[in-house]
Order: structure tokens, then sequence, then C-alpha cells
């Protein structure tokens, strides 16, 4: 492809350095003496004629279709004299216009001709640098607090799953030269198969959480979740939380960092790293990039463009033969004797598909069936519940479109316990013990079918037809 310019000024020398082209590529037709010294250090052909005026033929200088054409001027008149020049000669070639003019009327009048506006380019140069500049702040703060303490203890809420585990590695390893004891430390269980695969693969030092964990000076953190998350855990007082859930109260807190907008607490680390220009090892891409990638469903639900920046940059960072083997390790044999019960006892009624599984040890089995059913035809809502020895469990799909799955789980279940979530994903858990105070006569399977099925026909009013 051969690239022609045509204008006055610096734009058209930042222009031709922005193309880096190789010697031979790109013709410049300028009579703006001022920089034809420029010029002459550039590996670039230079025809001295008036834009607004040059014919091209008689210059020799033959544009095909593959050809891009470049137009910039500092004044409206020039530009339009240049772009009517040009286009009366009928290029084959794409013709492109770099101004800082408000671009309407120039694009009503050129309706073949790209418009680019310096002002966009201005504005995506500038958020992009007050972001490095307030992620270069965030870390250094946490710097800060880690030398002071000596010694940070992350704890994951609730079962660790690869966002949560990845964000607290890729912590643990950012500041690895400011603090010389750093424990990541879960409360839950290692429930799914791929999980505990994953922090064996990478090495990922995990501990299960005890209070004597956190010791006098300790800095306490939290990734992928926020303080109101552990309110049965009321001793539990942190410094640090990075997060990218909905916001809630946070308390006061030496530091914060929470993205609702983002797809994944992943993502967010990601941008510590690249914007600080910190090494990341491949370790850390690869559990970032698997955190990343289970989060936002592969780039398929609640996506902003920061994800789509990381995801492209983790991509070619992490080691893929790695995250193949983790997601190799994701469902054991005896997951298809849960998708029969769940599959004989369904409930279908419009767009909402609803299966109470009874009994489990591990409630995220449900999970994995929540996903399997919100991929069946017209299905749009996907709710499947359990119930453990100690509590009920229930766990939401979404489509995501005119839906809020975290709104809906707060709105059926949050008094009873803990609910919310994402657009596309949500979760409750209900303790029986509260429940059985007045919400179900008995703890049994067909009352507790029927006590859910009673709560999600307050949302979904087809659902009542399994009442009768």
């Amino acid at each position: 492809m051969k690239i022609l310019i045509l204008g006055r000024g610096h734009k058209v020398v930042d222009i031709l350095d922005s193309f880096n082209a190789r010697k031979g590529e790109v013709t410049v037709v300028t009579s703006d003496d001022s920089l034809l010294h420029d010029l002459l250090e550039r590996r670039v052909t230079r025809v001295y004629a008036d834009p607004k005026l040059v014919k091209l033929a008689e210059q020799k200088i033959d544009i095909g279709a593959d050809d891009l054409v470049v137009v910039t001027d500092y004044h409206e008149a020039s530009l339009r004299e240049t772009l009517d020049n040009v286009t009366a000669q009928k290029l084959p070639a794409t013709i492109l216009a770099v101004t800082h003019l408000s671009i309407g009327d120039l694009a009503a009048a050129y309706p073949h001709v790209f418009f680019k506006s310096e002002r966009a380019i201005y504005r995506n140069e500038m958020r992009d640098l007050v972001r490095r500049v307030a992620t270069t702040n965030k870390v250094a703060s946490l710097r800060t607090i880690a030398k002071a303490a000596g010694r940070v203890v992350v704890v994951i809420w609730g079962n660790p799953d690869p966002d949560a585990i990845a964000s607290a590695y890729a912590l643990r390893e950012l500041i690895a030269d400011d603090v010389p004891e750093f424990t990541i430390s879960y409360l839950g269980e290692y429930k799914r198969p791929e999980n505990k695969a994953m922090v064996d693969i990478l090495k990922i030092p995990t501990v299960h959480w005890t209070p004597d964990l956190i010791r006098p000076g300790s800095a306490v953190a939290t990734v992928d979740a926020q303080p109101s998350f552990f309110e049965l855990n009321g001793q539990l007082k942190f410094d640090i939380v990075i997060d990218h859930h909905p916001l809630t109260e946070l308390g006061g807190l030496r530091f914060a960092d929470v993205r609702p907008t983002y797809g994944s607490t992943s993502t967010i680390l990601t941008e510590y790293y690249v914007n600080t220009g910190v090494r990341m090892s491949r370790k850390v891409a690869t559990a970032l990039f698997y955190g990343l990638k289970v989060d936002t469903g592969n780039l398929t639900r609640n996506v902003s463009d920061a994800d789509v920046n990381a995801f492209r940059y983790l991509r070619n960072h992490a080691d893929e033969n790695m995250v193949r083997t983790i997601e190799l390790s994701q469902m054991p044999a005896t997951m298809l004797d849960f998708f029969g019960i769940a599959i004989a006892n369904k409930k279908i009624a419009r767009d909402m598909a609803f299966a109470y599984i009874g009994q489990l040890e591990n409630p995220e089995t449900c999970v994995y069936i929540a996903d399997f059913l919100i991929k069946l035809s017209g299905v749009s809502w996907s709710v499947v519940a359990c119930r453990t020895k100690e509590k009920i469990v229930v766990v939401f799909r979404s489509d995501g479109f005119r839906k809020h799955a975290g709104k809906v789980a707060e709105e059926l279940f949050k008094e009873f316990g803990t609910a919310g979530g994402h657009r596309t994903m949500a979760r409750a858990e209900m303790a029986l013990v509260e429940l059985q105070k007045g919400q179900l006569p008995e703890v049994s399977d067909v009352s507790i079918e029927r006590w859910l099925l009673t709560r999600l026909a307050l949302v979904r009013k087809p659902m009542r037809k399994f009442l009768t």
C-alpha cells in the first residue's frame, strides 16, 4: 500500500511519522517551505506543489485502489479546497481527512471521505494518560501500606474462584519487594475441581483462613469482594479492597479500588502491571488470563473496553497449555448424575428454566447446571437451587438483555441471607435455621422447592402454574 499525504504545517510530519512506513511507501505533496528541511531527514518522496491545485497525474503520482490519501490543513477553507481538488480527480483510493475542526458539516459535504477528529485522538490519549497516572498513584499507595505493615493477609470471600485467586496472586507478586510476608487465605473451600487445579498447576500458595492469621499490625486485604460480603465475619476489618462488583458500603479503608463497570478484578490487576511498567511473569499472566476468561465467559458477559484490552495483553503473555490443562479439569464424571436429576425435575415457564436438585455436598454443582440450562432455546433465565446441611443455595443466570440477575437475586432473597451479583450471573445463600423461623414450615425437598417457586413467581408470574 502506498500513502499520499497532502497538506501544510507540522501535522504533516506528525502524520508521516505515525505510519512508520518503509522507504518509497510515502509521498508528501506540500507547498510549505518550512516542511522541506524536516522531510529531508525522512524516507519520503517530496513533491513541492500546492495541494489545492496539484494534478497527481501530471506529477506522475499513481494512486491505486489499495492506497491511502491523507489530507490535512489548519484552515477550513484550505482543507475544503484540497478536498475539492482531490475528489475531483476521482481517485480509486481511500481518502482520509485529519482535522481539528468539527467534522459534521465536512462529512456531509464529502460523503466519500473518511474524517478523523484530532479532538477525539487527544481525548482518547488524555484518558489513557489519566488512567496511567491514577494507576501509578494507586500502586504507590498499595506499596506504602504494605511497607508500613510488613505483612499482608488477603482474605478471599466464600469459595475461591479463578478471578479472586488470580487477583490475590497478582497482588502478591506486584508488591513482593515491598512486603516480606504475604498470605493468601480463603473462607470457604475448593469446591470446583478446576479451581483446585489452577492453584496446583500454577503453584499458588493459599491457606484456609483462621483468625490467628491476622496479627497486630497486619494489613488485611480482600480482592473480588467488599466488606459487606463478610457480614457473618464481623471480626474482619479491611485496609485494602480491590473489586469489580456493584459498590456497597466500604467503611473506613486505607485503600479502595472498586470498578463496577469492569468484568473482572483480574482486569484491574492487569492494569496495575501494564500502566506502571512492572514486569508480569508468565504464571501471573496465566492466572489473570484464566480469571478474566471465567468471570466474563470468554468476553461474552459484563465486558468493558478495559476487559478487552486486558484480554488482548494477557493472551500474548499467558501459557495457553496451562490454561487448557486447567479448563480440562472442570467436570468429574459424578456430575452427570446431577444433570440427570436437574433435567428430570426441570420446570420451564416461558423464558425461565428452574431446577431444584435436592441435597448436595457441593453446591457448586448448581453453577454447571445453570450454565447448561441458560443455553436452551427460548430460555433467557435459568435458576438452579440445592440445599446442604446448613443452607439453601440459589444460582441465577440470565442473557443480560434488559435483565439484571444480581438485582433479582437481591430482591427475592437478600432479606433471608446473602444475595447479589452481575447482570448475567448471581447467587443467593440462606441459612436453613433462619428460614425455619417463618418461611419454611418444614425442611423437606418438597417444601423448599415450593418456597423457591413462590419467591420466583413474585418476579416471573408464569412460574405460578407450578404452584397449583
